[in-house]
């Protein structure tokens, strides 16, 4: 009996069973080459991408802007306190550390402002730096000022509380300073503007000087 003409003979299946799996292990290593290389530079990429985060937290750390640190060093009223009449037309002087803690990078700043306030009665205001100034790294700067005396008037709403402190010797101020500070880092980039508001709680005797637990005391600032 003859075989179809379809039908392969067994010698030519025979023949074309090794060629077929031939190519199929070339094709299966090609493809498995292919996948290694392919999982290879992933890992590589990978690898790299996370040196490279792990160095630029690194930097960040180092170079990220601390904010200026304020504290209290003196405040006197001229002539002191007195409990029967207003301070009004007097003066006041005070004096408040800046502290730049880092340490690649400066601090400009914009002319600064300053208010006493007793609560919320205004007690004097005025500027404690007329211009802007720049404070390198890891310096300290003293803010004065010499501010004319406002209130709080004997007719004021405030009065009964401020003569009552000033009898009792510990009258409760707050001295608040406004600006507004830009970062410099190395000497090449600069942040953007942002508003500063300092403000310094303390304690102020009869004889208008400040007293010695408030000597020293850190101000809260606000960006």
């Amino acid at each position: 009996m003859h075989q179809g003409q379809g039908t392969p003979s067994p010698t030519a299946a025979a023949a074309a069973s090794p060629s077929s799996r031939a190519r199929r292990i070339a094709r299966r290593t090609r493809d498995g080459c292919a996948t290694t290389l392919a999982n290879t530079l992933c890992s590589l990429l990978l690898g790299l991408l996370l040196i490279a985060a792990v160095i630029l937290f690194v930097i960040w750390l180092g170079l990220r802007p601390h904010r200026p640190r304020f504290n209290i060093a003196s405040f006197s009223v001229a002539g002191g306190l007195d409990p029967d009449s207003s301070p009004a037309g007097g003066s006041l002087a005070f004096n408040v550390t800046d502290r730049n803690p880092n340490r690649h990078i400066g601090i400009y700043y914009d002319a600064m402002h300053s208010s006493v306030h007793f609560y919320d009665a205004l007690v004097a205001s005025g500027p404690a730096f007329a211009a802007g100034w720049y404070q390198p790294n890891r310096t300290t700067t003293s803010i004065t000022g010499l501010l004319d005396v406002l209130g709080p008037a004997t007719t004021d709403a405030s009065w009964p509380s401020f003569s009552a402190e000033v009898r009792a010797g510990r009258v409760p101020l707050r001295l608040q300073l406004t600006t507004a500070i830009r970062f410099r880092v190395a000497n090449a980039f600069h942040s953007g503007r942002q508003r500063m508001h300092v403000s310094c709680d303390l304690l102020v005797g009869a004889d208008g000087e400040l007293l010695p637990d408030s000597v020293g005391a850190p101000c809260d600032r606000y960006i």
